[in-house]
């Protein structure tokens, strides 16, 4: 495949996924993802499945049944009946089947089981946080998908860099961005979604297989974290699993997001200063 047809493929895909996780509730069948990529159904489902590893129809339910297991812990006071309409599902008994096949469990005994020791004990080094609560507003960013919560997020950010490089921008002068699709927790770290966004204005177009998109204003709890790598897994545990929960607030589906002042991904000594927002609603 030409490498300005594969660019131009990437682009079409990512313009639907950033469709997919902007609204998990909304049908989402593969007739109007198609028409959003200007493709026939046919090729669609072909490029999207050699880009993404699996089909539409698979990614949705997936993403669709990894936030209503974070519905379900981090959002107590949900009933089951809320989160699956939130999740997308039309019905108990076909969500109850999607997740029990996905999870092992039903969704009421997924909200029973008990944090695992090494989450508990992870909340338990962490000194309670300072937190802001308010709007951020909207931002454009030029941005890279990335496969994998590890070190090899690295990888994202020095595509970004060769980017910037290549149109005679500096990379150090754009203000660093990560969304956190999934919990680690709950999917396995090697499949979990990360993005790495430079906010840009206006002037800056898409080019090759970096793309640009406006992450949406949203009302967030805000906390100002400082450490090194893996610190960061600690503090979102605390978040999710401690402070969420006793919260007036209940997590919504967009992503968590991270603004570097100090990104730990792509610096020598690892170490990160970050403003980590986590969009919720009032209970």
């Amino acid at each position: 495949m030409k490498k300005d047809t594969r660019n131009d493929h990437k682009q079409r895909i990512n313009d639907v996924l950033n469709h997919i996780h902007a609204d998990i509730s909304d049908a989402h069948s593969v007739e109007s993802l198609a028409l959003k990529a200007s493709m026939s159904q046919f090729h669609f489902n072909r490029v999207f499945k050699k880009m993404m590893g699996e089909s539409v129809h698979t990614y949705v339910r997936r993403v669709r049944l990894e936030h209503a297991a974070n519905f379900l812990i981090f959002n107590p006071d949900s009933s089951i009946s809320e989160i699956l309409r939130e999740a997308g599902f039309v019905s108990n008994s076909s969500f109850t089947h999607a997740f029990k096949e996905c999870f092992g469990v039903t969704p009421s005994k997924w909200r029973e089981i008990d944090i695992p020791q090494d989450i508990s004990d992870n909340i338990a080094e962490i000194n309670p946080l300072h937190v802001e609560i308010g709007y951020v507003p909207k931002k454009r960013v030029a941005y890279v998908r990335h496969r994998g919560y590890n070190k090899s997020i690295k990888e994202a950010w020095q595509r970004l860099e060769e980017w910037c490089n290549s149109n005679g921008m500096d990379f150090s002068e754009f203000p660093m961005i990560g969304l956190h699709h999934s919990n680690p927790n709950i999917v396995k770290k090697e499949d979990c979604h990360y993005v790495a966004c430079l906010e840009v204005n206006d002037e800056v177009y898409r080019s090759g297989n970096i793309g640009v998109m406006y992450i949406p204003r949203m009302f967030c709890a805000k906390f100002s974290l400082v450490g090194k790598y893996g610190d960061l897994m600690k503090y979102m545990d605390y978040i999710y699993y401690q402070w969420l929960p006793n919260s007036h607030y209940e997590k919504v589906h967009l992503p968590s997001m991270a603004i570097y002042h100090k990104n730990h991904f792509i610096r020598e000594d690892e170490k990160f200063e970050l403003d980590f927002y986590v969009p919720i609603r009032h209970k």
